[in-house]
């Protein structure tokens, strides 16, 4: 079981986020990266993870860039949609599943309580990365799920929180050893939220509801008009609605960045999910990959990933008429 912090405010948001997803404890970090990291101490040196395709950047850096070499962690990606990919792709020595829900440019969205359940088969912990999709479209540890995990940025809708960083987790209720040995490392990480950053959090999730049911609104207004229009060659919105779209424009790679730098709406994001911002693959994360590699891998020039803000859906139609047409 977790010591409670002594600071009123980090209690609340991790009692808070932990009753957000119907689970035990919550545990509430200063940063997403030393969230991740804590996590990933959960694992022994040289363990063999399955991760979703598409990782937010900075979960792929630290499970990529840093623990692969520091850890000597075995890293397979997969499409967590995709069962059957799932099921060859685990190993018997395979110990983790890091899922995204809306993962990669494809917003792939995994059947979570199908995936949970074939890792339990397996003796495989599942950890579950809801930053884009929030509690309100996603509770992970309802569906079998051991572990659910959020950014600071999945929470800061509408401005809220915006400029606060930090990392939230929690497990499912039934407590085990790896519980008792991540509430360990929160303590020797010394890596709390302050309690005014905390407070922020926690206003953040509480308005989630609420900016979240605008935003998806918007979202499916938005990707119904924006169909039908010419400078679009597909459309992807998950079928369960979401707060977030990818559109494949027309046009090579820097054509489809000029015009992304023309819209008034949306600006380029740090993350991917953002209300209000865009994240262009192949000039963020496949900007170092040739283009005929990038191609390989399925991602053409143009597409694009969009966090939609809680607005008027005709009002970012024209944005994006008066910056692609």
């Amino acid at each position: 079981m977790p010591e409670r912090s002594g600071a009123p405010e980090i209690d609340a948001l991790e009692r808070a986020f932990a009753e957000a997803h119907e689970g035990g404890n919550g545990y509430a970090f200063a940063s997403a990266p030393i969230a991740v990291s804590a996590l990933l101490d959960l694992l022994d040196s040289g363990a063999h993870i399955l991760v979703s395709e598409g990782l937010q950047a900075d979960t792929y850096r630290m499970i990529e860039g840093i623990r692969r070499r520091s850890a000597g962690l075995r890293v397979g990606f997969v499409d967590m949609a995709d069962l059957a990919a799932v099921e060859q792709a685990l190993t018997s020595e395979t110990r983790l599943l890091w899922i995204e829900t809306l993962a990669g440019p494809r917003l792939s969205d995994p059947d979570l309580r199908a995936v949970a359940r074939l890792a339990r088969e397996r003796d495989v912990y599942t950890a579950v990365d809801v930053s884009a999709a929030t509690h309100v479209r996603s509770r992970p540890l309802e569906q079998g799920v051991h572990i659910v995990y959020s950014s600071a940025p999945g929470l800061s809708l509408g401005g809220v929180a915006g400029g606060t960083r930090g990392g939230l987790v929690a497990f499912a209720a039934e407590p085990g050893f790896a519980e008792d040995r991540f509430a360990f490392l929160q303590r020797a990480y010394d890596a709390l939220p302050e309690p005014d950053q905390a407070a922020a959090l926690l206003d953040a999730l509480e308005r989630i509801p609420e900016e979240m049911a605008a935003r998806t609104a918007c979202a499916g207004e938005l990707a119904e008009l924006l169909a039908g229009e010419t400078f679009v060659s597909e459309l992807l919105f998950p079928e369960r609605g979401a707060a977030e779209l990818s559109v494949v424009f027309e046009g090579t790679a820097g054509e489809v960045a000029s015009a992304l730098a023309r819209l008034d709406l949306f600006t380029q994001a740090l993350s991917a999910g953002r209300p209000g911002t865009y994240w262009h693959y192949a000039r963020r994360t496949y900007e170092a990959v040739p283009d005929e590699i990038r191609l390989a891998l399925g991602i053409p020039d143009g597409i694009v990933r969009f966090g939609v803000p809680a607005g008027e859906a005709p009002e970012l139609l024209d944005d994006f008429r008066r910056a692609f047409g």
